[in-house]
Protein backbone atom coordinates (compact mmCIF):
# COMPACT_ATOMS: atom_id res chain seq x y z
CA UNK A 1 0.00 0.00 0.00
CA UNK A 2 2.78 2.19 0.76
CA UNK A 3 3.90 2.00 -2.77
CA UNK A 4 0.37 3.56 -4.00
CA UNK A 5 0.01 5.54 -1.35
CA UNK A 6 4.09 7.39 -2.05
CA UNK A 7 2.92 7.54 -5.82
CA UNK A 8 -0.34 9.30 -5.24
CA UNK A 9 0.58 11.46 -2.19
CA UNK A 10 3.83 13.08 -3.37
CA UNK A 11 3.89 16.30 -4.48
CA UNK A 12 5.88 15.72 -7.95
CA UNK A 13 4.71 15.04 -11.32
CA UNK A 14 0.78 15.86 -12.78
CA UNK A 15 -2.28 13.50 -11.60
CA UNK A 16 -1.59 11.74 -14.93
CA UNK A 17 1.83 10.64 -14.53
CA UNK A 18 1.23 9.34 -11.06
CA UNK A 19 -2.00 7.73 -12.77
CA UNK A 20 0.30 5.97 -15.12
CA UNK A 21 2.94 4.96 -12.32
CA UNK A 22 0.97 3.67 -9.72
CA UNK A 23 -1.71 1.50 -12.27
CA UNK A 24 -0.46 1.29 -15.58
CA UNK A 25 3.13 0.99 -15.24
CA UNK A 26 4.60 2.85 -18.20
CA UNK A 27 4.33 6.30 -19.20
CA UNK A 28 3.35 5.42 -22.68
CA UNK A 29 0.23 7.46 -24.01
CA UNK A 30 -0.04 4.64 -26.52
CA UNK A 31 -0.11 1.83 -23.83
CA UNK A 32 -2.14 4.56 -21.36
CA UNK A 33 -5.11 4.60 -24.29
CA UNK A 34 -5.10 0.94 -24.96
CA UNK A 35 -5.44 0.41 -21.09
CA UNK A 36 -7.95 2.64 -20.60
CA UNK A 37 -10.18 1.48 -23.82
CA UNK A 38 -10.21 -1.97 -22.87
CA UNK A 39 -11.61 -1.15 -19.23
CA UNK A 40 -14.39 0.88 -20.82
CA UNK A 41 -15.46 -1.26 -24.03
CA UNK A 42 -15.16 -4.71 -22.01
CA UNK A 43 -14.19 -3.95 -17.95
CA UNK A 44 -17.98 -4.28 -16.90
CA UNK A 45 -20.01 -5.23 -19.41
CA UNK A 46 -22.24 -8.40 -18.16
CA UNK A 47 -23.05 -12.04 -19.44
CA UNK A 48 -21.75 -13.14 -22.55
CA UNK A 49 -20.68 -10.09 -24.64
CA UNK A 50 -18.89 -9.33 -21.71
CA UNK A 51 -16.89 -12.30 -21.49
CA UNK A 52 -16.07 -12.48 -24.63
CA UNK A 53 -14.78 -9.19 -25.56
CA UNK A 54 -12.47 -9.74 -22.46
CA UNK A 55 -11.09 -12.98 -24.16
CA UNK A 56 -10.73 -10.71 -27.12
CA UNK A 57 -8.79 -7.80 -25.44
CA UNK A 58 -7.25 -8.60 -22.30
CA UNK A 59 -5.01 -10.95 -23.08
CA UNK A 60 -2.89 -8.10 -24.61
CA UNK A 61 -2.56 -6.09 -21.71
CA UNK A 62 -0.96 -9.04 -19.70
CA UNK A 63 3.12 -9.67 -20.30
CA UNK A 64 1.70 -12.89 -21.53
CA UNK A 65 -1.84 -15.19 -21.77
CA UNK A 66 -2.87 -18.73 -22.78
CA UNK A 67 -5.31 -19.76 -24.18
CA UNK A 68 -9.13 -20.29 -22.73
CA UNK A 69 -8.23 -17.68 -19.58
CA UNK A 70 -11.22 -16.25 -18.39
CA UNK A 71 -11.47 -12.60 -16.63
CA UNK A 72 -14.57 -11.37 -14.61
CA UNK A 73 -16.13 -8.47 -14.62
CA UNK A 74 -14.78 -5.03 -13.35
CA UNK A 75 -11.33 -6.70 -12.71
CA UNK A 76 -9.06 -4.45 -10.99
CA UNK A 77 -5.38 -5.04 -12.71
CA UNK A 78 -2.08 -2.63 -11.75
CA UNK A 79 0.96 -2.68 -13.87
CA UNK A 80 -0.40 -5.81 -16.16
CA UNK A 81 2.68 -6.02 -18.65
CA UNK A 82 4.24 -7.93 -15.23
CA UNK A 83 1.27 -10.35 -15.16
CA UNK A 84 1.91 -13.16 -16.63
CA UNK A 85 -1.40 -15.89 -16.98
CA UNK A 86 -0.79 -19.82 -18.23
CA UNK A 87 -3.68 -21.25 -20.53
CA UNK A 88 -7.31 -21.95 -18.78
CA UNK A 89 -6.57 -19.32 -16.11
CA UNK A 90 -10.19 -18.06 -14.33
CA UNK A 91 -10.00 -14.46 -12.78
CA UNK A 92 -13.64 -14.39 -11.08
CA UNK A 93 -15.60 -10.63 -10.54
CA UNK A 94 -13.85 -7.94 -9.29
CA UNK A 95 -10.56 -9.38 -8.33
CA UNK A 96 -7.90 -7.81 -7.92
CA UNK A 97 -4.13 -8.88 -9.64
CA UNK A 98 -1.50 -6.31 -8.42
CA UNK A 99 1.68 -6.33 -10.25
CA UNK A 100 3.80 -3.39 -9.02
CA UNK A 101 6.99 -4.88 -8.27
CA UNK A 102 10.44 -4.17 -9.38
CA UNK A 103 10.50 -7.76 -10.83
CA UNK A 104 9.69 -8.35 -14.73
CA UNK A 105 7.04 -11.15 -14.11
CA UNK A 106 5.68 -9.89 -11.07
CA UNK A 107 2.97 -12.48 -10.50
CA UNK A 108 2.77 -15.76 -12.33
CA UNK A 109 -0.55 -18.00 -12.74
CA UNK A 110 0.06 -21.64 -13.23
CA UNK A 111 -2.30 -23.31 -15.99
CA UNK A 112 -6.51 -24.21 -14.76
CA UNK A 113 -5.74 -22.05 -11.51
CA UNK A 114 -9.41 -20.16 -10.51
CA UNK A 115 -8.81 -17.27 -8.27
CA UNK A 116 -12.56 -16.13 -6.64
CA UNK A 117 -14.38 -13.79 -6.46
CA UNK A 118 -13.03 -10.49 -4.72
CA UNK A 119 -9.58 -12.25 -4.33
CA UNK A 120 -6.60 -9.78 -4.25
CA UNK A 121 -3.06 -10.92 -5.43
CA UNK A 122 -0.92 -7.43 -4.27
CA UNK A 123 3.01 -7.88 -5.22
CA UNK A 124 3.85 -5.10 -3.72
CA UNK A 125 7.31 -4.61 -4.98
CA UNK A 126 7.49 -8.52 -4.18
CA UNK A 127 6.56 -11.57 -6.84
CA UNK A 128 3.70 -14.10 -6.39
CA UNK A 129 4.06 -17.84 -8.31
CA UNK A 130 0.66 -19.49 -8.35
CA UNK A 131 1.59 -23.26 -9.32
CA UNK A 132 -0.94 -25.20 -12.06
CA UNK A 133 -4.49 -26.65 -11.08
CA UNK A 134 -4.80 -24.21 -7.86
CA UNK A 135 -8.21 -23.32 -6.46
CA UNK A 136 -8.53 -19.72 -4.64
CA UNK A 137 -11.76 -19.16 -2.74
CA UNK A 138 -13.14 -15.94 -2.76
CA UNK A 139 -12.50 -13.15 -0.92
CA UNK A 140 -8.47 -14.34 -0.18
CA UNK A 141 -5.89 -11.59 -0.05
CA UNK A 142 -2.27 -12.91 -0.83
CA UNK A 143 0.39 -10.27 0.18
CA UNK A 144 3.97 -10.50 -0.78
CA UNK A 145 6.51 -8.11 1.05
CA UNK A 146 9.27 -5.60 -0.72
CA UNK A 147 11.62 -7.87 -2.42
CA UNK A 148 10.21 -11.05 -1.09
CA UNK A 149 7.95 -13.99 -2.35
CA UNK A 150 5.20 -15.98 -1.94
CA UNK A 151 5.19 -19.25 -3.80
CA UNK A 152 2.38 -21.58 -4.34
CA UNK A 153 3.15 -25.19 -6.04
CA UNK A 154 0.76 -27.40 -7.97
CA UNK A 155 -3.07 -28.54 -6.56
CA UNK A 156 -2.93 -26.33 -3.96
CA UNK A 157 -6.42 -25.45 -2.38
CA UNK A 158 -7.41 -22.16 -0.52
CA UNK A 159 -10.77 -21.79 1.48
CA UNK A 160 -12.28 -18.53 1.85
CA UNK A 161 -11.09 -15.11 3.12
CA UNK A 162 -7.58 -16.05 4.10
CA UNK A 163 -4.71 -13.92 4.36
CA UNK A 164 -1.39 -15.42 3.27
CA UNK A 165 1.55 -12.90 3.33
CA UNK A 166 1.45 -9.35 4.57
CA UNK A 167 4.38 -6.47 5.01
CA UNK A 168 5.91 -6.64 8.40
CA UNK A 169 7.15 -3.08 9.55
CA UNK A 170 10.54 -2.49 11.55
CA UNK A 171 9.59 -2.02 14.97
CA UNK A 172 12.71 -1.31 16.83
CA UNK A 173 12.57 2.17 17.66
CA UNK A 174 10.25 4.06 19.78
CA UNK A 175 10.79 7.42 18.91
CA UNK A 176 9.34 7.46 15.39
CA UNK A 177 6.15 5.57 13.72
CA UNK A 178 6.39 2.24 12.93
CA UNK A 179 4.72 3.51 9.06
CA UNK A 180 7.75 5.76 9.00
CA UNK A 181 10.48 2.80 10.36
CA UNK A 182 10.09 1.05 6.86
CA UNK A 183 8.91 -2.77 5.74
CA UNK A 184 11.19 -5.64 6.66
CA UNK A 185 12.45 -6.96 3.46
CA UNK A 186 13.38 -10.24 1.73
CA UNK A 187 10.91 -12.35 3.53
CA UNK A 188 9.77 -15.40 1.50
CA UNK A 189 6.90 -17.80 1.51
CA UNK A 190 6.07 -20.94 0.56
CA UNK A 191 3.19 -23.28 0.15
CA UNK A 192 3.99 -26.61 -1.18
CA UNK A 193 2.40 -28.86 -3.96
CA UNK A 194 -1.26 -30.40 -2.74
CA UNK A 195 -1.75 -28.29 0.27
CA UNK A 196 -5.18 -26.94 1.46
CA UNK A 197 -5.73 -24.02 3.66
CA UNK A 198 -9.36 -24.25 5.32
CA UNK A 199 -11.56 -20.90 5.73
CA UNK A 200 -10.46 -17.48 7.55
CA UNK A 201 -6.91 -18.93 8.32
CA UNK A 202 -3.92 -16.72 8.23
CA UNK A 203 -0.69 -17.53 7.62
CA UNK A 204 2.21 -14.56 8.09
CA UNK A 205 5.24 -14.07 5.91
CA UNK A 206 7.91 -15.77 6.06
CA UNK A 207 7.30 -19.31 7.03
CA UNK A 208 7.15 -22.74 4.72
CA UNK A 209 4.02 -24.82 4.45
CA UNK A 210 5.11 -28.50 3.66
CA UNK A 211 3.81 -30.49 0.74
CA UNK A 212 0.28 -32.10 1.43
CA UNK A 213 -0.14 -30.05 4.54
CA UNK A 214 -3.71 -29.17 5.78
CA UNK A 215 -4.17 -25.81 7.57
CA UNK A 216 -7.77 -25.76 9.64
CA UNK A 217 -10.35 -23.09 9.04
CA UNK A 218 -9.50 -20.20 11.33
CA UNK A 219 -6.06 -21.46 12.14
CA UNK A 220 -3.11 -18.57 12.90
CA UNK A 221 -0.02 -20.01 11.16
CA UNK A 222 3.44 -18.63 12.53
CA UNK A 223 5.57 -21.02 12.25
CA UNK A 224 6.82 -23.96 9.46
CA UNK A 225 4.51 -26.63 9.29
CA UNK A 226 5.89 -29.94 8.08
CA UNK A 227 5.16 -32.29 4.95
CA UNK A 228 1.31 -33.97 5.42
CA UNK A 229 0.52 -32.53 8.93
CA UNK A 230 -2.23 -31.30 10.18
CA UNK A 231 -2.50 -28.20 12.41
CA UNK A 232 -5.12 -26.16 13.63
CA UNK A 233 -5.62 -23.39 16.61
CA UNK A 234 -4.45 -19.60 17.45
CA UNK A 235 -1.14 -20.06 17.02
CA UNK A 236 -1.58 -23.25 14.60
CA UNK A 237 0.12 -26.49 16.58
CA UNK A 238 0.32 -29.97 14.89
CA UNK A 239 -2.36 -32.35 15.86
CA UNK A 240 -1.14 -35.09 14.00
CA UNK A 241 1.08 -36.21 10.45
CA UNK A 242 -0.76 -37.56 7.75
CA UNK A 243 0.50 -41.40 6.95
CA UNK A 244 0.38 -43.08 3.49
CA UNK A 245 -2.35 -45.99 3.75
CA UNK A 246 -2.32 -48.41 0.77
CA UNK A 247 -5.52 -49.15 -0.80
CA UNK A 248 -6.79 -52.65 0.62
CA UNK A 249 -7.40 -55.60 -1.77
CA UNK A 250 -10.50 -56.16 -0.73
Amino acid sequence: MGVIKDGVTDGGGSPLRKYQDTIIGSRSLLTLAGFELTQLIAGSVPGALGLALRQVLFPRLFGSCGKGTIIGRNVIIRHPHRIRLDRSVVVDDAACLDGISEADDSIVIGARTMVGTGTKLAAKMGTIRIGENCGFGAGITVHSSVKGSVTFGNNVLIAGHCYIGGGQYHMDRTDIPMVEQGHVENMHLTIGDNAWIGANATIINGITIGRDAIVAAGAVVTKDVPDFALVAGVPAKVLRIREHEAPSDG
